[in-house]
C-alpha cells in the first residue's frame, strides 16, 4: 500500500485535522501515517481548549521515521501554530520526491486567524512554495501572494515553480466552487452552496484530493469528487454548532463512487 504522512493537530472534539484526514485517507486505500504538531481537548474554533503543544518532539520523531528507513508517497500538511514545526517540516520534505499538497492554513472571510503572526504566515508560504499542490482558500490566496484576483494570485503561485494550485470557496449564483489552476490549463468546479460554514470542510477537501491523487485520479477528477463530497454531507449533517464539524462518517463509503445522489 501506499503511504501518506499526515502533519496536522488532533483535535477531541471538532471534526477537522487528523480526526478525518485519517480515515479519508485510509478509505481510500493508502496507508495514513500521523504527525500530530499539537493535540487538542477541542479544535481552537470552540470558546475555550486545552492544548498540548508537540512541536519539540516533530524532529525526534521524523528523525526515527528515517531511521526506519520509510519512504512516503505523499505527504499533506495542514495547521501549524509555530515557526518551529515548520522548520521541521521543511527539513523532513527536503530530501523526498513525495507528492506534497500544502493547506495553507492561515484566515478566511477576508482575515487572518486568531494568533497567526505576519512571520508564521512568511514561514507557511515558505512551505508552500515548495509544495506540488496547494489549496489556499481566497484568504489566504492574498496572504501567500498579495493579489485580490484569483486567476493573476494562482498565476503568481505556478510562476513560482507550484504545479498546481487550488482555491477553494468561490461563491457565485447560489452555488460553491474549487478552481483548480495547472499551466495552461483552469477549471472550476461548482457544488451546492449550503448556508454558513463548517469546521473541518477545508481538512476534508485536502484529504479527498490527496487519497484520490494517491489512488490514480487526475487533480480536475480529484477535486471535483472533493466538492461534491463536502456538499453532499453538509446537505445531510445536523449541524447546531459549527465548531462541531460535519456527519463526514455515515458518508466515507460513498469516497470509491463516482457520481452522488441528491
Amino acid at each position: 500500500m501506499k503511504k501518506c504522512a499526515l502533519i496536522n493537530d488532533l483535535s477531541g472534539f471538532g471534526k477537522c485535522s487528523l480526526g478525518v484526514g485519517i480515515p479519508i485517507i485510509s478509505v481510500l486505500g493508502t496507508e495514513a501515517h500521523p504527525m500530530p504538531t499539537a493535540v487538542l481537548s477541542a479544535q481552537t474554533g470552540y470558546d475555550s481548549y486545552e492544548k498540548i503543544d508537540l512541536t519539540d518532539s516533530m524532529q525526534p520523531f521524523f528523525s526515527h521515521w528515517e531511521k526506519m528507513n520509510v519512504s512516503f508517497d505523499g505527504i499533506l500538511t495542514g495547521y501549524f501554530s509555530a515557526e518551529k514545526q515548520i522548520d521541521a517540516v521543511l527539513e523532513f520534505v527536503k530530501n523526498t520526491d513525495a507528492l506534497l499538497l500544502v493547506d495553507p492554513v492561515m484566515g478566511d472571510s477576508g482575515e487572518r486567524y486568531k494568533g497567526f503572526s505576519d512571520s508564521l504566515c512568511i514561514k507557511i508560504k515558505e512551505l508552500a512554495l515548495q509544495a506540488d499542490i496547494v489549496t489556499p482558500n481566497i484568504t489566504e490566496l492574498y496572504l501567500l501572494t498579495g493579489e485580490t484576483d484569483i486567476t493573476k494570485g494562482a498565476q503568481i503561485l505556478l510562476d513560482s515553480g507550484i504545479k498546481t494550485v487550488v482555491v477553494t470557496g468561490i461563491k457565485q449564483h447560489g452555488q460553491i466552487g474549487n478552481a483548480v489552476f495547472e499551466k495552461g490549463k483552469c477549471r472550476t468546479f461548482f457544488s451546492d452552496y449550503s448556508e454558513g460554514s463548517f469546521s473541518g470542510t477545508g481538512d476534508i477537501f485536502a484529504s479527498v484530493i490527496m487519497g484520490k491523487l494517491l489512488a490514480g485520479s487526475d487533480v480536475f477528477s480529484a477535486v471535483e469528487t472533493a466538492g461534491d463530497f463536502i456538499s453532499l454531507v453538509i446537505r445531510n449533517s445536523n449541524a447546531v454548532n459549527r465548531n462541531d464539524g460535519i456527519d463526514f462518517e455515515k458518508f466515507l463509503y460513498r469516497l470509491g463512487v463516482d457520481e452522488y445522489e441528491t
